[in-house]
């Protein structure tokens, strides 16, 4: 795949190759609130969504980890029905080319970032369907994920150092 960039310290625009490497759903991370499912009937839920990005410069690998929650209010208590998450791994060579230091955080170009992000959103969303399958929530609809909204909330997807 290849995606056109900016790069933060010089704005010139570079052609990088995002290889996706693995999905896998996070061990340990999915988990059901038993007694929220029996009482979900039609009560409404929102849908918290988390992303994590660690590069590892070295080796050209940035990880995603992007999670989600189903949140339902029962009796004035935001109680979580479901979570999940995964861990997607893209192989991008150079990518500290494509990486700009901010203080202590690094910026992950935004082209670069909304293409891994929608690749790893996709994931979720299959992950989600084949756990929730065989339970009441299999008639809710799966989250809709605005990118450009994320992204924002991302702080314009700076990453941890």
């Amino acid at each position: 795949m290849h995606t056109r960039s900016k790069r933060h310290d010089t704005m010139e625009e570079t052609e990088v190759n995002i290889s996706l490497v693995s999905v896998s759903e996070l061990k340990g991370a999915t988990a059901f609130n038993r007694r929220a499912l029996r009482r979900l009937g039609r009560t409404p839920l929102n849908v918290d969504l988390n992303v994590r990005a660690v590069p590892d410069i070295e080796r050209s690998i940035i990880s995603l980890v992007v999670s989600c929650s189903y949140i339902g209010v029962f009796d004035f208590i935001r109680t979580r029905v479901f979570t999940c998450a995964v861990v997607v791994n893209f192989e991008v060579p150079g990518l500290g080319a494509i990486l700009a230091l901010q203080g202590e955080d690094y910026v992950v170009s935004g082209k670069v970032m909304s293409t891994m992000l929608g690749m790893a959103v996709g994931a979720l969303r299959g992950v989600i369907a084949v756990r929730t399958a065989d339970t009441p929530l299999r008639f809710r609809p799966l989250p809709i994920i605005d990118l450009t909204a994320l992204m924002y909330r991302m702080q314009f997807a700076s990453v941890k150092k």
